[in-house]
């Protein structure tokens, strides 16, 4: 009987990791140019694209908001896009663990473009690279704002609002 509960408990604390790990979020390593095929998406729907990193204390401090975004319209014509700016050599050890622990359910990439003076100014001319920022677009109305700054939350929904579909 012993044997049997220890292995039933074996099982059953397996089962739990497998499960927990397949609800772990993924984090896809993307190119500029994946990017911008999203840019130019024609689809009447609001992409609210942050940028951010593991390291960026602002960043951290405001992706609660996004992570709020998303859980609240979901299931509207509006998607929550988190880019991290961190190096690729860090997923494994400083961005998945990031995920994981604060548990985000965001669509999330990690951009594999070490050289940011080569795609920085086609996301926004005026943008000096500092993070966080965030784009809103909707390319079928023609919206566009970008934000090179922290936002709060009430400015962030205040924004979706004005755009969103």
């Amino acid at each position: 009987m012993t044997v049997y509960l220890k292995q039933l408990t074996l099982l059953l604390t397996l089962g739990l990791l497998t499960s927990t790990a397949t609800l772990a979020q993924e984090v896809t390593t993307i190119k500029f140019d994946q990017l911008q095929e999203l840019r130019q998406s024609p689809h009447d729907t609001l992409y609210v694209v942050n940028f951010w990193a593991t390291w960026c204390k602002p960043c951290i401090k405001e992706m609660p908001y996004f992570e709020a975004a998303h859980t609240k319209y979901k299931d509207q014509p509006v998607r929550v896009i988190l880019v991290s700016m961190d190096a690729v050599q860090d997923m494994e050890k400083r961005v998945l663990p990031f995920v994981q622990k604060r548990k985000l359910q965001s669509r999330l990439y990690l951009l594999d473009e070490p050289d940011g003076n080569t795609w920085i100014d086609r996301i926004e001319p005026k943008w000096s690279g500092a993070i966080p920022a965030t784009m809103f677009f909707n390319n079928k109305r023609g919206q566009y704002e970008f934000i090179e700054r922290e936002i709060s939350e009430k400015e962030l929904h205040e924004l979706i609002n004005k755009y969103k579909p």
